[in-house]
């Protein structure tokens, strides 16, 4: 039975195939396994050649770099393009290593906890050219670090956990759950190259749509947090003309509106159609308030030392939209 969907964004990154190899290899049963990959590609990359995989077992789309909006909107693609109702989904970046196993043990550890339930951190890391995997019984627990331009950004501290542990927020790179979770709180569009907010928008939607954030008590998935082998999205800056600024800021705007991280008097000289668009689909829901989420994760404590007129009229005015 193909039941876990693997979602994958990449940019560029020579990783992808050594990742699906490593997840497929180690798998107790990777006959369950589906990947979903969105990748975005230059002419002069490698070819993704995934021909050891069984037809079934995956679904790529390659698309020019020059494509390329983010990582946030890339999973919007994957999941409204590639999945397909299966069971389970779990999503990882594009340089990920895996323990023997690791499917039967995020099974088992998701079926110990709520259907609503996500579990999800940031991963321990892995050596580029090493087969080695950290041997450690801790794992990496997130937490608020600071607020970084407006929007709070994450970090973590090292613990020893016996079970799954509740936790205030999410990672993008890790996340493990239900697929059905995501026709609650659905990836959003209308994030084009929004990078530092997604972690803490989708933390605040799933907190307000009762989806519980977990910690997993055992190191399953590695990432390579190195980027210097690679190349970053953000080198399309110099290609577009302006337009990949603008994007951001519609995204860093629609971020504060879903947030209420301003009053709604920040956006009157702006007329931008995308940052109030499908807000009942792609916004906060209603099972809990976004003020209760502040609280209980400390953000609250820090948004008072943001000035978010101040800081959204000098992007607005350094590009010239007014």
């Amino acid at each position: 039975m193909l039941d876990i969907f693997i979602s994958i964004a990449c940019y560029r990154d020579p990783e992808i195939v050594p990742t699906i190899k490593d997840a497929f290899e180690k798998a107790l049963n990777p006959r369950r396994l589906v990947f979903g990959v969105y990748a975005q590609m230059a002419e002069e990359d490698s070819k993704i050649d995934l021909s050891f995989l069984p037809e079934d077992q995956v679904r790529l789309m390659v698309k020019s770099h020059t494509r390329a909006r983010g990582p946030a909107y890339a999973r919007y693609i994957i999941y409204e393009r590639l999945y397909r109702n299966e069971l389970y989904y779990l999503q990882i970046d594009s340089h990920s290593r895996f323990v023997e196993g690791w499917d039967e043990q995020l099974v088992e550890m998701l079926s110990s906890l709520r259907a609503n339930s996500v579990i999800s951190t940031y991963p321990k890391g892995y050596q580029l050219g090493s087969d080695r995997l950290p041997q450690t019984g801790k794992v990496n627990v997130l937490k608020l670090k600071k607020i970084r331009a407006g929007v709070p950004v994450l970090t973590s501290y090292v613990d020893e956990l016996d079970r799954p542990q509740r936790n205030m927020f999410w990672a993008a790179g890790f996340s493990f759950c239900y697929g059905a979770i995501f026709k609650v709180v659905p990836f959003d569009k209308n994030l084009k190259n929004l990078f530092w907010g997604e972690e803490f928008l989708m933390s605040l939607r799933f907190f307000t749509h009762n989806v519980r954030v977990y910690t997993p008590h055992k190191n399953v998935v590695f990432t390579l947090w190195s980027r210097n082998y690679r190349h970053t999205f953000w080198e399309l800056k110099d290609q577009m003309n302006g337009r990949f600024e603008v994007h951001g800021l519609v995204s860093f705007l629609r971020l504060c509106k879903i947030g209420k991280l301003c009053g709604d008097e920040v956006f009157e000289k702006i007329d931008v159609e995308q940052i109030t668009e499908d807000l009942e689909r792609y916004g906060c829901g209603n099972k809990k308030s976004v003020e209760e989420y502040y609280e209980r994760s400390g953000i609250g404590n820090l948004l008072g030392e943001e000035n978010y007129r101040k800081l959204i009229d000098r992007i607005y005015f350094s590009l010239k939209l007014n």
